[in-house]
């Protein structure tokens, strides 16, 4: 199991780089979760945070953040 945490939107700002998972369904609203992760496969920690918070949900994305120094 990958390890992450998730992060609150309001949050984000203290962390220099997160990462947010956003369900990308046809006819549905996306829906983000933000998260911070050491782990180098972004795919997998996705897919384990898609599957613990979000089990419907059969299409998502990746979408990197860094915040500029």
């Amino acid at each position: 199991m990958a390890q992450y945490q998730l992060v609150e939107k309001h949050a984000i700002e203290h962390h220099n780089e997160y990462f947010e998972v956003r369900t990308t369904q046809n006819g549905d609203h996306p829906y983000s979760l933000f998260f911070t992760t050491n782990e180098e496969n972004l795919e997998d920690v996705a897919a384990d945070i898609i599957a613990d918070h979000v089990p419907g949900a059969k299409h998502w994305t990746v979408i990197p953040h860094r915040k500029d120094s």
